[in-house]
């Protein structure tokens, strides 16, 4: 009993300070950096200190240590296609397969049952105004060498322990229809909607789970009865597209630019100022539409629009009540109107987002307002639907310069390792509250590490798809990262960026948030701890320092290391396959 009220005390403490931060922020009262560093180690260090007193008194799940897990075979991680084709076999063509399914329990359809939303800490949602949906697309090449699987999930992010539940449910529901498996991946992509049914567990449900934690209580902090239908109607979604596989051909296209930002100057072919960063101002960031297209040989047959972009999806406001996917949403009822399957695959967005200010044109205006008029409450969520129908627009205007893509499709998958560092995400992955595949590692500051997931992808002769397992910081793949002087540390980040390292001419996209939720993949020279993020946006600060003060992505971040590690992981893959 005394362990558990001194944990039950520790719990309050953490999150005293986790929430009451800027209450401390008056005592850095330096003129120089030298001494808000200080204020930030000290401020920071007993935070720290709070979390490890936390995760020492709690109840830690038994964990194989990192060289037992690799000395066995890995359970649900499929490595992609055993080689590599440079050309085209002869005769062959794409096959593709799509499957969709909602994710929206029957008991928030009704109203019986609130959830809590996966981006905002205290926001629930009653009702349902668009959908919360998996959309899965099965891809074969015809080379023989076995189907593809790219999914995709509305919500928050996916860790890697849930994301090995899916693929087993979709083994176990083939197996069960009596169809032979020929998948060699499956890559599952969280469209990052924050206004959707939590689907990971960093938001306030985590308060009381820690607690029930210290008495024998249900150790996930997201919703369960939520996780599993997410996990089987997923595998659902996954199921439907690959027996829905049918031939035809992939085309490619892109939109024209949308991220042009006067002040910084940020190249755009579009007069809309639509993407902009919100912690790096300069360049290095996909300003366009990536689109694939699927157009099947049997003409009754729906097409299928892929698009990929690295953006927040944070336009609908938290204030509001009723479950939406955001802008995607939108995006995928105008592209539906046309005829076609949609699918949204979130880039490389760490400190991406879309620019809810954005001018419109007249067009998309008058048909949002028509929308308004036959239902009232979409009021609330305009500026979601104006960016979704925009976005949906320009990507229907941009079909007429779709090129067709050769049938090659190249997959390379690899696992490794992220030591946890002291935080909140490092909290919720050691002690089993969000479903990373955990390890204990000694080399790791807090003894344990996380088993991730990357991956290089071929598609056609000129086209790599990259998969990072967070929110990565895009200048680490596209080059442009943050100088020495204008970094924290001071130092320069001295990795290539993994693009420079593609053979020159091909386009290189991103599917971030693929197959887990690590949180951020910040550059090293610049991660801070998260305190530091209000002691540097004190009046004033900003003279002394210069515009690049935001350090909130850290309070979500494995930590310090992530950037190099993947970064270093991702560069091998693309060597290996390059050389």
């Amino acid at each position: 009993m005394k362990k558990n009220i001194c944990s039950f005390v520790a719990i309050l403490l953490v999150f005293t300070m986790l929430f009451s931060v800027n209450s401390s922020a008056s005592l850095a009262t330096q003129e120089h950096n030298a001494a808000i560093k200080s204020v930030t180690n000290v401020l920071g260090g007993i935070i720290d200190g709070a979390i490890k007193l936390l995760g020492f008194l709690a109840p830690t799940p038994d964990y194989p240590t990192v060289e037992e897990y690799f000395s066995a075979e890995s359970e649900n991680f499929y490595k992609g296609t055993e080689t590599f084709i440079d050309n085209a076999v002869d005769g062959a063509k794409w096959s593709l397969g799509f499957g969709k399914e909602s994710l929206v329990p029957d008991n928030l359809i009704d109203g019986s049952k609130k959830y809590y939303t996966g981006g905002y800490f205290t926001q629930k949602v009653d009702g349902v105004f668009d959908d919360q949906k998996a959309v899965a697309v099965a891809l074969n090449d015809g080379s023989g060498r076995g189907t593809s699987v790219f999914a995709s999930i509305d919500g928050i992010g996916v860790t890697n322990g849930d994301i090995r539940d899916i693929r087993a449910a979709v083994e176990k529901k083939l197996d069960e229809k009596g169809i032979e498996s020929d998948i060699n991946a499956i890559n599952i992509n969280a469209t990052h909607c924050h206004t959707v049914i939590d689907t990971q567990g960093i938001g306030l449900d985590l308060l009381p789970k820690i607690f029930l934690s210290f008495f024998g209580g249900a150790k996930r902090s997201m919703d369960t009865e939520f996780l599993e239908i997410m996990t089987e109607r997923t595998a659902d979604a996954i199921v439907e597209a690959y027996t829905n596989i049918e031939s035809g051909s992939l085309y490619y296209f892109e939109t024209v630019g949308i991220g042009k930002e006067d002040t910084y100057g940020l190249y755009s072919e579009d007069e809309y100022s639509y993407v902009s960063s919100k912690r790096y101002f300069t360049e290095g960031y996909q300003n366009f539409f990536a689109c694939f297209k699927f157009i099947p040989d049997n003409k009754d047959s729906a097409e299928t629009i892929l698009t990929n972009i690295g953006a927040h999806p944070t336009v609908v406001d938290e204030s509001t009540n009723l479950l939406s996917a955001d802008f995607p949403a939108f995006m995928e009822e105008k592209i539906n109107e046309s005829g076609m399957n949609f699918m949204f695959i979130q880039g490389a967005q760490a400190p991406v987002s879309v620019n809810k200010w954005a001018e419109m044109p007249e067009t998309v205006v008058n048909d949002v307002n028509a929308k308004i008029e036959v239902n009232s409450v979409a009021e609330e969520y305009k500026t979601a639907i104006l960016l979704g129908y925009e976005y949906a627009r320009l990507i229907l205007d941009a079909q007429e310069n779709a090129k067709e893509v050769e049938p090659i499709l190249n997959v390379k998958m690899t696992e490794y390792v992220i030591g946890l560092e002291t935080g909140l995400l490092g909290y919720g992955a050691t002690e089993g509250f969000i479903g990373t595949t955990t390890v204990e590692d000694p080399s790791s500051e807090t003894g344990y590490s996380i088993v991730t997931e990357a991956g290089y992808i071929e598609i056609g002769k000129d086209i790599v798809l990259i998969t990072a397992p967070g929110e990565i910081v895009p200048q680490l793949i596209y080059g442009n990262v943050i100088s020495a002087e204008e970094s924290y540390h001071g130092i320069e980040w001295t990795y290539e960026p993994t693009a420079s390292l593609v053979p020159e001419g091909k386009t290189i996209l991103v599917m971030g948030l693929c197959n887990d939720a690590i949180g951020y993949i910040l550059p090293d020279n610049d991660y801070a701890h998260f305190i530091t993020d209000t002691i540097w946006d004190m009046d004033g600060a900003d003279k002394i320092f210069g515009p690049y003060h935001r350090h909130y992505e850290e309070l979500l971040s494995t930590g310090s290391k992530a950037g190099s590690i993947t970064i270093s992981v991702l560069n091998e893959l693309v060597k290996s396959e390059n050389s």
